[in-house]
Order: C-alpha cells, then sequence, then structure tokens
C-alpha cells in the first residue's frame, strides 16, 4: 500500500478520529416531541436526517412548503443543540492528531467530512488539537449528505485530486459507501460500532484495527 498514490485523505470525524458523547435517544425523543406537538405526527427518528426530510414532505402536503421548511430549520436547531452539547465529555481516539499529522508530513492534503453540524465539527477540531486541515466539509456544505458521494466528490473537487487519488476513512458503512459511490477508495476502522463485516458488505477496499494500522500500511511510518 507505501506505493498506492494518494493525494487526499478524508477522515471522518465521530468514531474514527474522537468519539463524541451524543446522546441520540434524547435527541430523538426532543423531535418526536416538538413534530407531535407542533404538527401532530408521531415519528420515530432512526435514522434522524432521513425522518426530519420526510417529515418535511408530510408537513408540506398538509401545510405548504413555507411551514415545512419552517419545521424543518427548527428540527435542524434541535439536532445541532445536541450535537455541540456532545462535545462535552467526547474523547480523541488513540493516535488521532499523529495519524493527521503523518500524512501531512508526506505532502498529503488531510480533510474532514462529517454529517454533523459545522458549528460543533469546527469546535470539535479546535478543542481537541486536530488538524489543521486542507478542508472541512459538514453537512451544511452538500444538498445530500453520506452516504451519498457528494461530501466525497466535493473535496475531490475542490483539490482537482482524481478520485481514485482519494482515500475516505471512517467507521461507519456510510462513510463507505460515500467514498466508494464517488470513486474513491476506502478504509475502514474498527474504532467504532461497526464489525468488520459491515464495513466490507459497504464496500471497504481495507480494514484496519484503528489509525495506526492504517498509517503503518500506507505510510511505512509507526505511530
Amino acid at each position: 500500500m507505501e506505493n498506492q498514490v494518494i493525494e487526499l485523505v478524508l477522515f471522518d470525524l465521530d468514531g474514527t478520529l474522537l468519539t463524541l458523547n451524543f446522546n441520540a435517544e434524547k435527541t430523538r425523543s426532543e423531535l418526536h416531541d416538538y413534530y407531535r406537538s407542533e404538527h401532530g405526527l408521531d415519528l420515530f427518528f432512526k435514522p434522524v436526517l432521513q425522518r426530519i426530510d420526510g417529515a418535511e414532505r408530510l408537513i408540506e402536503e398538509r401545510k405548504g412548503m413555507a411551514e415545512a421548511r419552517a419545521a424543518t430549520a427548527r428540527a435542524l436547531e434541535i439536532l445541532r443543540k445536541n450535537e455541540v452539547e456532545a462535545l462535552v465529555g467526547a474523547r480523541l481516539l488513540p493516535k488521532a492528531c499523529e495519524a493527521v499529522s503523518a500524512f501531512r508530513e508526506k505532502g498529503i492534503r488531510v480533510g474532514v467530512f462529517s454529517r454533523t453540524t459545522r458549528s460543533a465539527v469546527e469546535a470539535a477540531i479546535e478543542t481537541y488539537g486536530l488538524g489543521p486541515f486542507d478542508t472541512v466539509i459538514s453537512r451544511e456544505d452538500t444538498a445530500l449528505t453520506k452516504p451519498s458521494p457528494e461530501p466525497v466528490q466535493l473535496a475531490i473537487s475542490q483539490f482537482k485530486t482524481k478520485p481514485e487519488e482519494c482515500l475516505v476513512v471512517g467507521d461507519h458503512p456510510y462513510d463507505m459507501l460515500s467514498g466508494k459511490r464517488a470513486g474513491a477508495l476506502t478504509a475502514g476502522v474498527l474504532t467504532g460500532l461497526a464489525g468488520k463485516k459491515d464495513l466490507l458488505d459497504a464496500g471497504a477496499d481495507y480494514i484496519f484495527d484503528d489509525l495506526r494500522g492504517l498509517v503503518l500500511a500506507f505510510l511505512g511510518v509507526k505511530l
């Protein structure tokens, strides 16, 4: 793998570089209560972003586009609040900062792509000393987020990189799907909730126990 030409490495954030203390149940409960009380919808918000999109379509049919967009804006604010709160109690994963630096020191561009809101992503990077990154892509930056290829395609276009010279690193099947659909190489790390089979089924080209294995395989550097 050391001979593989890599010009850009895109890291997922939560589960790959650090573990956020995101309270999914609290978030789903707050969203459920909001939509039920304000719009008469009884929805289970898993996965959250897809359900918010679905709720917008339902409200548009009943009350029109303006009401639907206002509801989505309020829902995203509830989600954003919980994502920012998730920074409290978050922790860096082993050798995360060193892994990012190792690629930078080889002249390879590095970036973060996340389904999380930009304010929380930037706060996490600053708080935990990650980066610097050449690009940061949050859910606000593309019409569709992971598992769509759009976030990876955006990063590739920013640097005019060939898709096959972009390496996407993540712990979730959505990371692998986003990368593969964009034509990038994909490396799964077993530092999140997904197992090896989940990542391989989603198209991972490589699997590593953690970022140390990734850096050793691609750069020949032991962290």
